[in-house]
């Protein structure tokens, strides 16, 4: 499980960026508590995105394009072109396009993980924010946020957002793990309450793919 939490966080991150609602001025907490109160509003949720990885020590880059869909509580499908992982609240799967691989395993939440519902809901309580100024993601000059970890058991060293001041959406995310990769998520398209069926957070199993149970 602990491979699927390293792999999920980054990913997971990524989606706070469904943030809608009024914060009065550029005081991250205020930003932050729009967040809370947003969310609370919010059933489901479908965005597309692009991922760019950067890892310590290398020139080594990794770039994809891939969809998110979330709904309350605890469903979560994220596709991409090699990987599709998919929980209902209950059951992990995690298939390996290239690998042809299915993993299996319960759902554990942990206070160390960044899900996407943690995110959306403000739980940030953990780190310290800060206003680092404006800049533009893409034509959208947005405030950055930074935020950085009080503890020493997170997962991540540090996450900065580019939010969006005329609809407090979050248009771009960038998250530095602990072993210093860099995962850049750039947000292109955003639908709020779609209404997605729970059918779309149990993965059908491709035939032919081989089924590791972990549970």
């Amino acid at each position: 499980m602990k491979r699927f939490i390293t792999r999920w966080a980054p990913l997971a991150a990524l989606l706070f960026l469904i943030i809608r609602g009024a914060a009065a001025s550029d005081d991250p907490q205020e930003i932050l508590e729009s967040v809370r109160k947003k969310y609370d509003g919010i059933l489901d949720a479908e965005l597309k995105f692009t991922q760019h990885t950067r890892f310590p020590g290398s020139t080594l880059e990794q770039r994809a394009k891939g969809t998110l869909y979330l709904k309350k509580e605890h469903k979560y499908r994220i596709e991409t072109d090699d990987q599709t992982v998919v929980t209902d609240g209950e059951t992990v799967w995690s298939y390996s396009v290239p690998n042809r691989q299915v993993l299996i395993d319960r759902f554990k939440p942990s206070d160390r993980s960044f899900s996407p519902e943690r995110i959306l809901g403000g739980a940030t309580d953990e780190y310290a924010a800060t206003v680092r100024g404006r800049e533009k993601s893409g034509n959208t000059e947005c405030i950055v946020l930074n935020l950085i970890p009080k503890g020493e058991r997170s997962l991540l060293k540090s996450l900065r957002l580019w939010v969006d001041p005329s609809e407090w959406l979050v248009r771009k995310a960038e998250l530095t793990d602990v072993n210093g990769k860099v995962t850049t998520y750039t947000v292109s398209d955003i639908t709020l309450n779609p209404g997605l069926s729970d059918s779309r957070f149990v993965l059908q199993i491709p035939e032919g793919a081989e089924v590791v149970d972990m549970r």
